[in-house]
């Protein structure tokens, strides 16, 4: 332990310390979604569902870690909510951006119009809770909002309701979509393995997502030490925007080109826009974990530039989905990336 303190105590380690640890959270992530999936065949639950709804809350996972650790381990309430706040509203920034990059740089298989569903639904459901999600921002400070016992506001609670209904309509929804076995030989040994070994591996696998998530959140609190102790001075709001939303987004960048280069388009977006809407989830997780005190009102005021960056890349998403040619998805992403990048300097200004 001393030596870690020591390796974290300078800049260059805790960069490395960083970059080692989001590696692990990747990895951990790209194979507990492959166990996801044959615990969807093992159950019977079917790879449409597994694909929107189990596999983007497992590609989740680290997003919710972070943000739970964050509250909790953080040393002042508003740097906790600054991290959690700007680690899940990054994600769904960062999630919708690897759309753009799925068409530009898998474009024979980014064919939107052979997709039996457009999806179109869910990024319309994701619009819904980001709006809900906006009120709840907008009216933190309202001290009449609040839920008795669980501490978050009203339109804080209404995200899990919301998302309850939203699973449940997708669940009739969804059609069964059986995956050629000839794709993914290796994995379909995975839903025959004894029952032990394959939930001990699932468990170990959660386990290092969770252990490695925790540590994120250690991390990106140092860096926004000064740069005599350690740190990098940098305000909590921007690590969690950048640093924790990149990092704990990576599974899903990884699944999602993955997939699209086996052909499997539909799997890809609806983990992209899935992830998305149980990223927005966390909130309430995070609220109510954040005892005595309001997420949002501590979170800062300038986190209001992801939530307008959202809204735009969610609609400029839903156009690419729809489009019918290689050129019109082609200048479609790269308007969203450059609304990116452009955003993310403005953020960083």
């Amino acid at each position: 332990m001393h030596l870690f303190e020591q390796l974290i105590g300078t800049q260059f380690g805790l960069v490395v310390a960083f970059l080692l640890t989001a590696s692990i959270v990747v990895l951990a992530g790209i194979r507990l979604s492959i166990y996801g999936d044959a615990l969807g065949e093992r159950t019977g639950l079917g790879s449409g569902l597994i694909g929107l709804i189990f596999l983007a809350a497992v590609t989740s996972l680290p997003e919710l870690v972070v943000s739970l650790t964050s509250v909790i381990q953080a040393k002042t309430p508003a740097q906790g909510a600054d991290l959690a706040t700007g680690n899940m509203l990054g994600s769904n920034v960062f999630n919708l951006l690897i759309l753009a990059l799925m068409a530009l740089l898998f474009p024979r298989n980014f064919k939107p119009g052979e997709m039996k569903k457009t999806h179109t639904d869910s990024a319309i459901y994701g619009l819904i809770m980001l709006g809900i999600f906006a009120v709840a921002f907008a009216t933190a400070n309202v001290a009449a909002m609040r839920v008795p016992l669980l501490g978050c506001s009203w339109p804080v609670l209404a995200l899990p309701i919301v998302y309850g209904f939203i699973i449940r309509r997708e669940h009739g929804q969804l059609e069964m979509v059986p995956v050629p076995e000839q794709h993914l030989p290796a994995e379909s040994t995975l839903a025959h393995m004894p029952a032990s070994r394959f939930y001990s591996i699932l468990a170990l696998l959660s386990s290092g997502i969770i252990g490695g998530g925790i540590l994120l959140s250690i991390l990106g609190s140092r860096m926004a030490l000064p740069p005599e102790q350690g740190g990098f001075g940098l305000e909590a709001s921007l690590i969690g925007t950048l640093f924790l939303a990149i990092s704990t987004s990576l599974p899903e960048l990884v699944i999602s080109f993955s997939s699209i280069r086996m052909g499997f388009l539909e799997m890809s977006v609806g983990n992209v826009l899935g992830s998305n809407m149980f990223n927005l989830l966390i909130i309430f997780i995070a609220d109510v974990a954040l005892r005595g005190h309001s997420m949002l009102r501590q979170a800062s005021a300038n986190h209001w530039t992801s939530v307008i960056l959202i809204l735009a890349l969610t609609f400029m998403a839903g156009a690419l989905l729809r489009t019918k040619t290689r050129a019109a998805a082609t200048l479609i992403s790269l308007m969203m990336i450059l609304l990116y990048i452009g955003s993310m300097l403005l953020f960083t200004s």
